[in-house]
């Protein structure tokens, strides 16, 4: 093999970055919709145009199993409306999984509610229905599903615990459009399900989120939520909610239309991306399994991966010759691999679950707040990821992903020079 590229050795992937861009660029015809659009109408009336349009696709997406959706600005807005229409409120306990993106459980400190963390499962990533009885009070109001990178969460289990103690669910599918448990979309379970529209999901809006559920209830509260006036006085059901339509309860967390046409043409090719998705991803794990110092992502045989949002293996130094991760992804960057070190790690590491006093509110002294060591299985996922393009354009991707697997062999072969360079630097 050649001497390593971050040694000043040549690179591995000949190919020019990027090799992974999204979201794709537009159609003409979407960017025909977009302009006809600014001249037709730019305000936002209620449930209309092609806000109504995406809805009722985005119902029909999920198998007509929705009787409500509702559009919003961002995925984090509906899940905010998700828990005030389920009336998670001061005091009360949400659980949660300890490793996803804040967003899914954030909105919960503006309505002063409490997670109540629990580990994940190891192999899946989504939150351990095991751990999940035992963190049950009498607060408990809410447990909330991530479908952590696009595997959907142990449904069965998880939804006998909430029917058992008479809990509500909610299933944050910002991750997962498109994916199947036991044959049945995410989305479809739980009492509220918000998917995010935002522009790294495979289903995209550039900023924006839809919150489904099948009771009246949830929609006229979560429509009062962000959607004062029109869409509060159209489709409200309840009278007592009806009487608020013209000031909502004071926010505006409405969708443009511009972002509703963009996601009306995104989920359109979502059949056809998840496919060669799938593909790519697929052939791309079967090439690293050669190497044991990489897990390639878990896939449960009772589960469809749907979008893979985002491609996460884990890398052991530990099988590598105690090589760091920040060293292997340097290496490997050198080598012209896309790949970085993800963001996401454990919540017990963010200041905001883990200060008592965030100054957002006063007397908050009893809120449940978490360390470091709090969640084995969530800390050492954080600690061993690693981030690789999600590929999805299979013809293109192919030659690329054929180079990566020589980068990777070409690391692996050459440790002894890493591991040298390692100890001079």
């Amino acid at each position: 093999m050649n001497k390593l590229a971050v040694n000043f050795g040549p690179k591995a992937v000949k190919i020019n970055q990027p090799h992974f861009i999204w979201p794709p660029k537009s159609t003409k015809k979407e960017r025909e919709a977009l302009g006809s659009q600014r001249d037709k109408d730019i305000s936002i009336k209620g449930s209309s145009g092609p806000i109504l349009e995406l809805e009722n696709k985005f119902k029909k997406f999920l198998n007509n199993k929705i009787k409500y959706a509702i559009t919003f600005n961002s995925g984090t807005s509906a899940l905010l409306a998700a828990y005030f229409a389920l009336g998670v409120d001061e005091d009360d306990e949400v659980i949660a999984p300890a490793f996803t993106y804040h967003a899914a459980i954030s909105p919960i400190f503006i309505l002063k509610a409490s997670p109540i963390l629990v580990d994940v499962d190891i192999k899946t990533w989504c939150m351990d229905p095991a751990l999940i009885e035992k963190n049950i009070t009498s607060k408990t109001k809410v447990i909330t599903v991530v479908h952590q990178w696009g595997h959907p969460a142990d449904m069965d289990k998880i939804m006998s615990i909430a029917k058992k103690y008479k809990l509500k669910v909610i299933e944050d599918c910002s991750h997962a459009h498109g994916s199947k448990y036991k044959g049945k979309p995410v989305g479809t379970f739980g009492d509220v399900a918000v998917f995010s529209l935002q522009a790294n999901k495979i289903v995209f809006a550039g900023e924006g989120g839809i919150l489904v559920t099948n009771s009246a209830e949830y929609n006229d509260r979560a429509i009062l939520l962000g959607h004062y006036r029109d869409r509060a006085k159209d489709n409200i059901i309840n009278p007592f909610y009806q009487q608020f339509w013209f000031t909502g309860y004071g926010l505006k967390l409405r969708m443009s239309p511009y972002n509703a046409i963009t996601a009306i043409y995104s989920l359109e090719m979502l059949k056809k991306r998840i496919k060669s998705r799938k593909k790519c991803l697929t052939y791309f794990s079967k090439k690293l399994e050669q190497f044991p110092e990489i897990t390639i992502p878990y896939i449960s045989k009772n589960v469809d991966m749907g979008a893979w949002y985002g491609f996460k293996p884990l890398y052991n130094p530990k099988k590598f010759h105690n090589i760091t991760r920040e060293r292997y992804v340097e290496a490997l960057k050198a080598e012209g691999v896309e790949i970085k070190i993800p963001q996401s790690d454990s919540l017990s590491t963010l200041p905001l679950y883990t200060l008592q006093e965030n100054k957002m509110f006063k007397n908050r002294k009893n809120q449940k707040t978490y360390r470091i060591g709090d969640f084995p299985n969530a800390e050492y996922l954080g600690s061993r990821g690693l981030s690789l393009p999600t590929f999805t354009d299979w013809k293109k991707s192919k030659i690329i992903i054929d180079q990566y697997i020589n980068a990777f062999k070409k690391i692996h072969n050459n440790f002894n020079e890493l591991a040298e360079s390692s100890i001079k630097n």
